[in-house]
This record gives C-alpha cells, sequence and structure tokens, in this order.
C-alpha cells in the first residue's frame, strides 16, 4: 500500500486555493459580487389582492402568464398573506412598460370579475440599498476574536503553530470571498455576518488541529516525529470529523433551501460557501505548521 504523502497533498491543496482566490480576485474586479437585486437600484410590480381565500396560484399563475405573454422576466417573487391582504411582489433590475402594469390589472379584472376578490397592480421604483457598513460589527468580532486567538495560540502552541493558524484563518476568510464571486452567489447584507462566521469556524478548526497535534507529541510513539509526521497525523485524525461537520451542516442548509424565504435561500448558499472553504482552509493548517517549523532530526 502505498504511504500517504501529506505534503506533496498539502502542495496541491494549496495550488488550488491559491488559484480560487486569484481567480476570485478577477471577477471580483471586473464584475463585483452578485448583490441580489432587492439591494440594488431595481424596479417592482406589486400585485395585492383582498378577500384571496385559496386563490394565491391563480393570481400567481396570472401574472406569470401576462409575463410570458409580454415577454418580461422577474429576477424573482415574494409574497406575503395575513389573512386579509395578499401580497405579490415581482422584482425586475430594468424597467417594466407601463403596458405590462395595464396588461396584467385587465387580466386579473377579468380572472376575477365573477368574484369578491379585488386586485390592484402597480409598479414601484427602489434605489435599494447595499452596504459592506451594515455589519462591520460582525467583522470587527471576528478580527477581536482572531488577535485573541493568536496568542493564545503562540502561548499553547508556540509561535510556529500560531502563525499557522494565522494563515488558515485568513485563507478561510480568503476563500469565502473568492468562491462567493466565483459561483455567483446573490450577496445580501447578512454576507458580512455569514463571512465572520466561516471566519471564526475556520479558526476553531484551526485550533482543534494544532490541539490535536498537541496531544500527538505527548505520545512516547511519537517522541522523534518530525513536523511533517505529526501534521499528516493529525489531518488524518481531523479530516474525517471535518468532513461530517461539513455534511452535517450541508444538511441544515438543505432544510433552509426548501422551507426558507427567497432571503433565507440566498443566506443558506452563502453558508454553503463559507463551510466548504473553511473546511477546505482547514485541511491546509498542517502544511503550513510543518513549512514554519524545522523538522526534528
Amino acid at each position: 500500500m502505498k504511504k500517504f504523502d501529506y505534503m506533496k497533498s498539502f502542495k496541491v491543496l494549496l495550488a488550488v486555493a491559491l488559484v480560487i482566490i486569484v481567480a476570485g480576485a478577477f471577477v471580483l474586479g471586473f464584475l463585483n459580487f452578485n448583490k441580489d437585486v432587492k439591494y440594488t437600484k431595481h424596479y417592482e410590480i406589486v400585485v395585492q389582492a383582498n378577500d384571496i381565500g385559496k386563490a394565491e396560484e391563480t393570481v400567481k399563475d396570472t401574472a406569470e402568464k401576462v409575463f410570458r405573454q409580454e415577454g418580461v422576466n422577474p429576477v424573482y417573487s415574494e409574497s406575503t398573506n395575513d389573512n386579509f391582504e395578499f401580497t405579490l411582489v415581482y422584482l425586475f433590475r430594468n424597467d417594466v412598460s407601463a403596458s405590462v402594469v395595464e396588461s396584467l390589472q385587465k387580466e386579473m379584472d377579468s380572472v376575477f370579475q365573477q368574484t369578491t376578490v379585488e386586485v390592484k397592480v402597480e409598479k414601484n421604483y427602489a434605489e435599494g440599498y447595499f452596504a459592506f457598513t451594515e455589519m462591520w460589527w460582525a467583522l470587527l468580532a471576528a478580527g477581536i476574536l482572531l488577535v485573541v486567538a493568536f496568542f493564545y495560540a503562540a502561548i499553547r502552541y508556540k509561535w510556529a503553530a500560531a502563525f499557522a493558524f494565522l494563515i488558515t484563518s485568513v485563507f478561510g476568510a480568503a476563500l469565502t470571498l473568492a468562491l462567493t464571486a466565483l459561483v455567483r452567489v446573490p450577496v445580501t447584507p447578512a454576507y458580512l455576518a455569514v463571512l465572520a462566521a466561516a471566519f471564526v469556524f475556520t479558526m476553531a478548526m484551526a485550533l482543534y488541529f494544532m490541539n490535536t497535534v498537541k496531544e500527538d507529541k505527548k505520545n512516547v510513539a511519537n517522541a522523534d516525529a518530525t513536523a511533517v509526521q505529526l501534521a499528516a497525523g493529525a489531518f488524518r485524525e481531523v479530516f474525517l470529523k471535518n468532513l461530517v461537520t461539513l455534511i452535517a451542516f450541508l444538511v441544515f442548509v438543505v432544510a433552509m433551501l426548501i422551507l426558507g424565504t427567497m432571503a433565507v435561500k440566498f443566506v443558506a448558499l452563502q453558508i454553503v460557501v463559507a463551510i466548504v472553504s473553511a473546511v477546505f482552509a482547514s485541511s491546509l493548517c498542517g502544511g503550513f505548521y510543518a513549512g514554519l517549523r524545522k523538522s526534528k532530526k
């Protein structure tokens, strides 16, 4: 059986990570993030219906039929129902002509003319908003935690481990940003909180990795083990647990995608990118540690 070469695998993983980060930076520089239409300048067609009863689907089907006939495509729609008034909002990146609104109003009036349902259709223009300052506190808290954790790692695991932890944590955040730009996940103001969570999650996994190395060093069988051998052993120990953690998160995210509103679904996609990036970055921790620490002879 071929012996596992951790450092060779580390170099491959590091090269993949760097390619993703560079490609993500390129896309980010030219295309920016794929911001959710709600948080940028956009147009809305709002359909409000009173005494709707169980006719929600009829309203939706009618609206979509008119949009197809008029050749306009909404980005997505959102709806609310307080048991008195049903509100259906279609969001568009570009302006929608008045004739579309008129056609939709006429079609709604025709469909519901024999009922007590009253339908009102109107078009709105929204400036939208999107500022990374909205959740600056999340990144600030993550940054403070990183500094504290760095010195904790330096005291508990020595400086090589502390710098390996620091580099791994930064890679986790960088991979999250790059993958978000590359796969064009819709970005909402909640993204900063997700990014901070990915940062913290990467830190936690990196500290766990360094703690595994420390515990392995106490084993008399590893008395003469080099840093590379310790890193390889810790990687085998930690990787499967990280993989199980990733799968558990993905199960939770699938539930969000199935049951959540559109805004929740967008956050769920952001979480997928963040968790995958954090797990990927944590797999590099051992290589950074081995590279920073001279091997024992």
